[in-house]
């Protein structure tokens, strides 16, 4: 579980008033973590953290088990450990991941809403690819995506875990082309305090990975400033994001599916100011003092600034709600108006 900030305070308290809306046994945790906690579900009922139509062993989990997606789960939430034989989401309702799945997924056979989605951050997407993964699955939306060939930090594929990886890929139509989307899913996470990830072993090692990517020609970065201050979050992410857009877009994404664009997107609440605002004390919060918003700075970091954003699903939400699609939306539409306020 990530640090979470004032925002991440309501948003847990959001969570756990939704908790009352649920089964009466996922209500009633007995453990200690769970008993404390108001946004955790009993363990062994963690499905009800899905959005209804995902809850069955044919939805969320089997899509994540054919793929060999990873769930995020953390002790800090009390969750049961996969080598127990747990297959499945954290308890944790106020999890990023879930909220993605539950965004994402059910609207993975309706393209026209998807479409919607993108046409909310580019006016130009004008319909969906299906992605075609390496054992021949069609989807509409993939999740955990770490790229085709080989993950950023190279070695064998595993989607979730130990890799860099987007909480959701999409390819959209565009008029001269197809643009790639890799999408980042915040809900609560915040970083209060800097740390700094380049100091150790740990940092020698995140150096030999990712340097000669951030100094190539090909780099989405514009040199400006070397690559140890984007060693602190919410930064680091972002880095690696971009270089592996930029792996991508030099690989071509897949012959089947070349691309000619390539962005990446960060849906954050638009309330997580403690995510959203720049900590001054970090290196690039230092470098640009007159920046203070997330986007801002990375747009200042980059040598085309487009490949970037950063978007509001309470917004994304609010402009769906007034397309054609929401009629076939409603109770999707109404579950997260329920549950997280959008």
């Amino acid at each position: 579980m990530q640090s979470e900030g004032r925002f991440g305070k309501i948003a847990r308290m959001q969570q756990a008033a939704f908790r009352s809306m649920l089964s009466p046994a996922a209500q009633q945790p007995t453990d200690a973590i769970g008993l404390r906690n108001g946004h955790l579900l009993a363990t062994g009922y963690e499905s009800e953290n899905l959005y209804p139509g995902l809850q069955a062993d044919s939805g969320a989990r089997q899509f994540f088990r054919e793929r060999g997606i990873k769930w995020w789960t953390s002790p800090r939430s009390g969750d049961r450990k996969v080598g127990d034989g747990f297959e499945g989401p954290t308890r944790n309702l106020a999890s990023s991941q879930v909220s993605c799945v539950n965004f994402l997924l059910p609207l993975v056979d309706v393209p026209e809403a998807l479409v919607a989605f993108l046409q909310c951050i580019d006016g130009d997407v004008t319909g969906i690819e299906p992605i075609v993964d390496q054992d021949g699955r069609r989807s509409n939306v993939e999740f955990e995506w770490v790229g085709w060939e080989q993950p950023l930090e190279g070695g064998s594929i595993t989607r979730g875990a130990n890799q860099t990886s987007v909480d959701a890929f999409m390819v959209a139509r565009i008029p001269n082309g197809r643009r790639a989307y890799l999408i980042e899913w915040k809900y609560c996470e915040a970083y209060p305090y800097p740390e700094d990830k380049g100091q150790g072993r740990s940092g020698m090692t995140r150096r030999r990975r990712y340097t000669a990517m951030f100094s190539r020609p090909q780099s989405s970065f514009n040199q400006a400033m070397p690559l140890e201050e984007f060693f602190f979050e919410p930064f680091y992410q972002i880095m690696r994001l971009l270089l592996l857009r930029d792996c991508m877009m030099l690989d071509g994404v897949t012959p089947e599916l070349p691309v000619t664009d390539a962005k990446v997107i960060v849906m954050c609440p638009k309330a997580n100011h403690d995510y959203r605002r720049v900590l001054p004390e970090t290196p690039l919060g230092r470098r640009f003092p007159s920046l203070r918003q997330l986007e801002e700075v990375v747009h200042a970091t980059l040598k085309d600034p487009s490949v970037f954003g950063v978007a509001a699903q309470e917004e994304v939400i609010a402009a769906l709600r007034s397309r054609p699609v929401a009629e076939c939306l409603k109770p999707w539409l109404d579950y997260h108006e329920a549950r997280y306020g959008w």
